[in-house]
């Protein structure tokens, strides 16, 4: 029975020996992931691929895109496209702008021209009157 006993005794410390730093090891880095926010963020995106009801051809390529929504490139890629739509949105007026002008400057032209061949018509009817006249 002694020799039992020390072998199960030599059992018990071979396993804290052997298990206990790996369990150690591994509550460390645990702790590490949850202070850090990791685990959050992949239970997240893991949740949000497993309630989408078409799921992605490539869930790496989804995990990937939706781990850098933090990343502050993507931030400002976003404030870029929100600035490119009200740019364009800001041409769209102005080019509407610059058609009615140009518009309204033919009209003006237009009536400019017909306003000088009335004058120049007045003008030929009383230089006909007046040499009638005398």
């Amino acid at each position: 029975m002694a020799g039992n006993n020390s072998t199960e005794q030599h059992s018990k410390k071979q396993n804290q020996t052997c298990c206990h730093p790996i369990s150690i090891v591994t509550d460390e880095f645990t702790n590490y992931l949850e202070k850090t926010g990791v685990i959050a963020k992949v239970t997240a995106v893991l949740k949000l691929l497993y309630e989408m009801n078409e799921k992605p051809v490539d869930p790496l390529e989804f995990i990937r895109m939706n781990m850098t929504e933090v990343v502050p490139e993507k931030v400002e890629l976003t404030k870029l496209e929100e600035e490119y739509d009200d740019v364009m949105q800001q041409i769209a007026i102005l080019q509407q702008e610059n058609m009615s002008m140009m518009n309204k400057l033919k009209e003006l032209e237009r009536n400019e021209t017909n306003s000088e061949e009335n004058s120049v018509i007045i003008d030929l009817s009383n230089d006909m009157n007046s040499h009638e006249n005398a």
